[in-house]
């Protein structure tokens, strides 16, 4: 049984506008101590599909339109407002994308930590904040006993992007989602807290969600893929399938717009024309057909078929397909 399956997830918003489809029909499972990215530009859904495993789309103006989230054997979207609280940060672990935020300004650190491990894990005050110590020690903080009495913005972003990582991993969750983690850091930063990371993942057999756009990311950190497009899963497969195999066009274009080290000096990188469909009308057919340059005249018409390479690799097109 595998740790997270996700079947078939439709997740709406009520606008004034009307109603925005902002995840649909989305099927994926997560298998203990593996590290899945979630790829595709920003408003096809990567976040909210995020939110929605731990339930942390409002309602209203959300709405989960249908699917099952089986966590284990538990499935989420059905279970009660106290069931949640209880799985959140003891079962699932968030980090945010940015870690300011994510942060309560008016508690210093050491409380912020110690907070969810007396909730969850039911510790008295002195050895809730022995284990807090002990997590900032985990995620590389120097002086630690310092940064335990400071508040957030005393900090730099990388430090309090760190805290933000052992606030989620504080109570040993089976499961990590990190949504951008290191969209707001700069280039040094960001390496350091991928390898942070994936070492705590190697010590802790924790599983890994990676929601991000940056997929040279991806390449050196992930086992598997889920491409999305206009709130839906257009391809998804192994990484060498996805990168060394792509067979979706939208896929293709994301690997075609990423610098390799062995791209000839005088030839530039290529980049996808157009824009994500507009979600509050969705069209009908493929939503990628408008920016495709290989779109057939069925594509606009219908939905493409999803298609299994192989029992990883699986995408939805209609090219190699007779109209």
């Amino acid at each position: 049984m595998p740790l997270l399956d996700v079947r078939n997830l439709t997740v709406s918003f009520h606008t004034y506008l009307g109603k925005v489809e902002a995840v649909r029909d989305v099927s994926f499972t997560l298998e203990e101590g593996e590290t899945l990215a979630i790829v595709g530009e920003s408003g096809c859904g990567k976040s909210v599909t995020a939110q929605s495993l731990i339930r942390l789309v409002p309602t209203p103006p959300g709405k989960f339109e249908g699917g099952e989230i089986y966590f284990g054997e538990k499935e989420l979207l059905s279970a009660s407002r106290k069931e949640m609280e209880k799985i959140r940060g003891r079962e699932i672990g968030m980090v945010f994308q940015d870690p300011m935020t994510a942060l309560n300004p008016t508690m210093r650190v050491g409380k912020q930590i110690a907070e969810g491990i007396r909730k969850h894990l039911g510790l008295n005050l002195r050895n809730a904040r022995c284990q807090a110590l002990q997590m900032l020690n985990l995620v590389g903080i120097n002086d630690p006993e310092k940064r335990m009495e400071q508040y957030p913005h005393e900090l730099s972003g990388g430090m309090r992007q760190r805290i933000c990582i052992s606030l989620a991993l504080a109570c040993q969750p089976k499961l990590l989602i990190a949504d951008e983690p290191t969209t707001a850091l700069d280039v040094t930063i960001q390496a350091q807290i991928l390898e942070l990371m994936q070492a705590i993942q190697k010590k802790m057999g924790t599983s890994i969600i990676l929601i991000t756009h940056d997929l040279g990311i991806v390449a050196g950190m992930c086992d598997r893929v889920l491409v999305m497009y206009g709130g839906k899963v257009i391809e998804q497969g192994t990484v060498e399938e996805i990168y060394y195999s792509p067979k979706h066009p939208y896929t293709k274009g994301l690997l075609a717009s990423v610098p390799r080290l062995d791209m000839e000096k005088k030839k530039s990188l290529s980049a996808i024309d157009g824009t994500p469909p507009q979600l509050l009308k969705p069209p009908k057919g493929c939503l990628f057909c408008p920016r495709c340059s290989s779109a057939m005249r069925i594509c606009p018409e219908k939905t493409p078929p999803l298609k299994e390479v192989s029992s990883t690799h699986q995408y939805s097109c209609w090219l190699g397909e007779k109209p």
